[in-house]
């Protein structure tokens, strides 16, 4: 049974089939693109197949155990060895949780105002008081 690789920020899942979608077929495959070049690489002696599927996902056929190389002089990650099949390619993003805008404790203190103040009704006229007085 074949279970999950983590190189680096890669992952490898095993899956049954890869999705319907283009393929390429070539002997290596950038699995983990870095600006700096410090790429992460299934590198080998026969072609395989890559395939992207839905969504911006990458999918390759090994139908040999093929090697994954770390591509960096200092700090690389160890070679491994990955079995034949069919593997899902999950690239980790970067987080950092201090990125993130502060959560407010309380829910906002709305003003209860209305914004618009409505009219006064209008005053009625004062009648003059009048007085019968008998005699």
């Amino acid at each position: 049974m074949r279970t999950p690789i983590r190189h680096g920020e890669i992952l490898l899942l095993p899956v049954a089939a890869a999705p319907d979608g283009p393929r390429v077929m070539a002997a290596e495959c950038i699995v983990g693109h870095s600006e700096s070049g410090h790429h992460h690489v299934l590198e080998g002696d026969v072609e395989f197949a890559q395939v992207a599927g839905a969504n911006g996902e990458l999918y390759v056929a090994l139908d040999t155990p093929t090697p994954l190389r770390h591509r960096k002089s200092y700090q690389q990650h160890r070679e491994l060895l990955v079995p034949a099949g069919v593997w899902r390619i999950i690239r980790k993003t970067e987080f950092d949780v201090r990125s993130m805008p502060p959560i407010p404790d309380e829910a906002p203190v709305r003003d209860t105002k209305p914004a618009v103040t409505p009219p006064k009704p209008a005053i009625p006229q004062k009648r003059s008081a009048v007085r019968l007085v008998r005699d």
